[in-house]
């Protein structure tokens, strides 16, 4: 790909993301944080979405008991909050722009190919989705794969739940290395 054509795809990427995010919003079909939230960025339709697609994407790595792998995506979703509020407002809008795209109904069918709400998804449509996503020859579709799975592994194989099934012992000399809150 040379550097107009490049240039070109991210000028139509960000029109159409841009366009998709403003019909969400003028049709009311996106949500907000409420004033007294504990969320700074993952708005529910968000956090839905995500724990719809953790088990697919970390397949194998969560837990297999229903209640404990619950729990890990909830640590998980909190500190893929927090990591997305640390990102700065642009790249949080590119990616709040990306989680309009994928929860708002016509946009996610066409897109995803899957046309049902994400907590009705089935592994397989999920899995579907992410293939195509990370196959695809449009490069925002790679790009939004790709940053969505960095994301994901990123704030789940950060945490000490994770490191167990990866066969990571942990630092050497926690207290030293990581910064407490």
């Amino acid at each position: 790909m040379n550097r107009r054509d490049f240039l070109k795809l991210g000028a139509a990427s960000s029109a159409a993301l841009t366009a998709t995010s403003l019909t969400a919003t003028l049709t009311g079909c996106t949500d907000s944080l409420p004033e007294n939230s504990q969320w700074k960025t993952l708005r529910e339709s968000d956090r839905i979405f995500l724990t719809a697609v953790a088990p697919v994407m970390l397949k194998g790595s969560l837990p297999t008991e229903p209640a404990a792998q619950q729990q890990a995506i909830n640590n998980m979703l909190q500190t893929m909050d927090l990591a997305i509020f640390k990102l700065g407002p642009h790249n949080t809008k590119q990616l709040m722009d990306l989680f309009n795209l994928l929860n708002f109904g016509l946009s996610r069918g066409l897109t995803t190919g899957v046309w049902s709400k994400w907590e009705n998804a089935s592994f397989e449509d999920i899995d579907n989705f992410l293939n195509r996503w990370r196959d695809s020859s449009l490069g925002l579709f790679n790009l939004a794969f790709n940053g969505l799975n960095k994301l994901m592994s990123a704030t789940w194989y950060g945490q000490p739940a994770a490191w167990p099934q990866v066969g990571y012992p942990g630092p050497l000399y926690p207290d030293i290395l990581i910064t407490k809150s």
